[in-house]
């Protein structure tokens, strides 16, 4: 499994919807640059299968946003 995987291809594999990966994120149970980017270039966000299996496991990230890491 890739860590990281454009939007669609992560809505696929899970049956998640895109509406819920952005409330996700609104509300702050994701972190931008942790659980999901949109790098340069890139048309899709990413998201980052590894930190959405911890996230679901409880497990707190050890980067947090906002602090230069």
């Amino acid at each position: 499994m890739a860590d990281w995987v454009p939007l669609p291809e992560y809505l696929r594999r899970t049956g998640e919807t895109a509406e819920a990966v952005d409330s996700r994120l609104r509300r702050g149970y994701w972190l931008k640059g942790v659980h999901a980017r949109k790098p340069e270039g890139a048309k899709d966000l990413w998201i980052n299968e590894r930190a959405v299996d911890d996230w679901a496991a409880g497990v707190k990230p050890t980067l947090q946003h906002g602090n230069g890491k």
